[in-house]
């Protein structure tokens, strides 16, 4: 980190913190042990590696906030690595209605999920349900995701948020929610952002139709001219437990590496693409639910325009079970993928919990010709203690023309002062 900023940090800490308030602190700390090789599958090449996560908070009861996340990891490979993806002093402004943040904090917008040396000011009128706020720094590049570093960049952004309660037979508007954001970022070239979100929803007055929302997300680069990502969608509830989703998205995924279930998500593209959605989503009564859809998918400029369909069902007719299956499939022309994907999740007891995936792909393209893959992911969670918590998690891909893939890993968590567990491997 800049020593500017630390500089920074410290003078916030010396002079604004009041000793005679009372501090309190939180936080999570993961250890895990882990090999694998979905990071170097196509050249056949293993990774072992043992790491440490930590996440803390530090609080008065007035208002003031520190908090700090932070990585370190062994690797036989790449040996000792560490870095700090947060470490910020906030600080609440009661009587102005503001809140300050100085350091080292991580942002997700258009450019990725990334970490910013720098700080911002936010405003609130809970009043007028407004909201402000204005941002600057270094961005950094966070690990695993696709996101950006660069010299520096700044923006602003205001979220209004106005319960309406327009009652109207055609079209009543409970609530409307406003978003707009600039963001200019600077690096070898510079690049102009304006970002637009829009959603209103309402509840009808008639016997057939329950509610709807509407949403619309859109990021423009003002440079090229090009929306870099768009996502719009409708809702409509005919009953309180059934739900009609038409859905258009353009966009590019962030996270490099998928999970074990994205793996097998035909839909699931590392590059550009754009998505036209359309499913039914239905409750049977509280243990059971179904999905069905179809979809229109295009990719590299349109150039590659594939059609698709996918239906599922999730149950908890047992109290200890819980159980789902998806059949998902799209094809491009002269490529195709299908898939099918199960899981299930027993507890065994309070303490313990057994989950198993299972997956079946077929992919037939250009690229690869045809490669059968099945898949097979266990995962085990036991309760040490109260706030303790073991992981066990292991994955097995066999591909019939690509290098097979695996992951074995294990992990102990702490959670300190009543935190959920929220872990993946």
């Amino acid at each position: 980190m800049q020593v500017s900023l630390l500089s920074l940090l410290i003078i916030l800490l010396c002079y604004g913190t009041d000793v005679s308030s009372a501090w309190n602190w939180n936080g999570t700390l993961k250890t895990k042990i882990q090999t694998d090789n979905r990071y170097t599958r196509y050249v056949d090449d293993a990774r072992v590696f043992g790491e440490i996560w930590g996440s803390f908070e530090a609080f008065d009861n007035n208002s003031w906030l520190i908090s700090t996340d932070f990585v370190s990891r062994e690797s036989l490979e790449d040996g000792f690595e560490g870095d700090i993806y947060q470490l910020y002093a906030e600080k609440k402004l009661a009587n102005w209605n503001s809140k300050v943040k100085a350091g080292r904090f991580q942002r997700a917008d258009s450019l990725g999920y990334y970490s910013l040396d720098g700080a911002s000011w936010q405003y609130k009128m809970p009043e007028k349900g407004l909201n402000f706020e204005v941002y600057g720094g270094k961005p950094l590049r966070q690990e695993d995701v696709r996101s950006v570093s660069g010299d520096w960049l700044y923006g602003f952004e205001l979220y209004s948020l106005q319960q309406l309660n327009w009652k109207n037979k055609v079209l009543p508007i409970d609530s409307w929610g406003l978003r707009f954001g600039f963001q200019q970022f600077h690096d070898e070239q510079t690049s102009t952002r304006l970002s637009l979100g829009n959603t209103i929803d309402g509840h009808f007055n008639q016997d057939w139709l329950h509610a709807y929302e509407f949403s619309f997300m859109s990021t423009l680069e003002t440079e090229t001219g090009v929306f870099e990502e768009l996502l719009t969608s409708l809702s409509i509830d005919i009953t309180e437990a059934r739900r009609v989703r038409i859905s258009y998205a353009l966009y590019e995924p962030k996270l490099v590496y998928p999970t074990f279930k994205e793996r097998f998500y035909s839909a699931y593209y590392q590059g550009r693409q754009d998505l036209l959605s359309m499913s039914f989503n239905h409750d049977v009564g509280s243990t059971y639910s179904y999905h069905a859809g179809w979809k229109r998918a295009a990719r590299n400029t349109e150039h590659d325009i594939g059609y698709g369909f996918d239906m599922g069902m999730q149950s908890q007719y047992f109290a200890d079970w819980r159980l789902s299956a998806d059949f998902d499939m799209l094809e491009f022309g002269k490529s195709s993928s299908y898939n099918l994907y199960f899981s299930g999740e027993y507890s065994l007891n309070i303490n313990s919990l057994l989950t198993l995936n299972l997956a079946y792909s077929l992919d037939d393209s250009i690229l690869y010709a045809k490669n059968k893959a099945a898949g097979t992911e266990i995962k085990y969670r036991y309760k040490v203690q109260r706030h303790v918590f073991l992981d066990i998690a292991s994955s097995y891909i066999v591909n019939s023309r690509l290098n097979d893939e695996y992951l074995v890993g294990v992990q102990l968590t702490w959670y300190f002062d009543n935190f959920q567990p929220k872990v993946k491997m």
